[in-house]
């Protein structure tokens, strides 16, 4: 009856019988037989282990790469939530044109500051359009303010809670008579829905 596969390697090999046998060659066959054994075994263990190694390079880099793609795609999804956040943030600040004063806002924020005797004039306009918005831009006109009370007002402006407002363009120019102080040409706009909303606190102000 054939042996079982299952047989150690030490049995299979009968490493006495091979020992003898190699016991009883000449000394320079005697070198050349172990040399040969040292290689097979040699061989026997480098190869899997070589093989082994390769396929764990693989599976680090492969992991590595999965890595980085799933960075990747938790940093789009964070920009992502972050865009739908400043998008819901600045819709909160858009209302229908009828809840919309802007020239009315501007002059409420001057007279805040204490410059609205300063102001010139107020030119009300339309600017961009599309299906759902309007751009409203108002023309502001200054005069005699110090940089400090400009720099103020237009930081004022741009930094409202219940609306929001962009200063487009700003001309500067200093006054003749007093160079400490300046004359301010520059844009302010805001959008306003298109279609009447349902009813919140008006954004214009004043």
């Amino acid at each position: 009856m054939a042996k079982s596969g299952k047989y150690s390697l030490k049995e299979r090999l009968n490493i006495e019988e091979l020992s003898n046998t190699i016991m009883g060659l000449p000394p320079r066959e005697q070198i050349l037989a172990i040399v040969g054994i040292a290689a097979v075994l040699l061989l026997l263990i480098v190869i899997p282990v070589a093989c082994a190694s390769s396929h764990l390079g693989k599976l680090q880099k492969q992991m590595d790469s999965n890595e980085k793609s799933a960075h990747k795609v938790l940093d789009k999804i964070s920009q992502y939530q972050q865009a739908q956040a400043k998008l819901k943030g600045l819709e909160a600040r858009i209302f229908p044109e009828s809840q919309v004063q802007l020239t009315s806002k501007i002059e409420a924020l001057a007279t805040n500051g204490g410059i609205n005797q300063n102001i010139d004039g107020l030119k009300p306009s339309d600017g961009e359009k599309s299906e759902d918005f309007t751009e409203k831009v108002v023309t502001v006109q200054m005069s005699r303010l110090s940089l400090g009370q400009l720099l103020e007002f237009l930081y004022n402006i741009e930094n409202q809670n219940d609306l929001s407002l962009k200063v487009k363009r700003l001309e500067l120019t200093p006054r003749f008579d007093n160079r400490q102080q300046f004359n301010a040409n520059f844009d302010v706009s805001t959008f306003v829905r298109n279609e009447a909303a349902g009813a919140g606190n008006p954004g214009g102000g004043g």
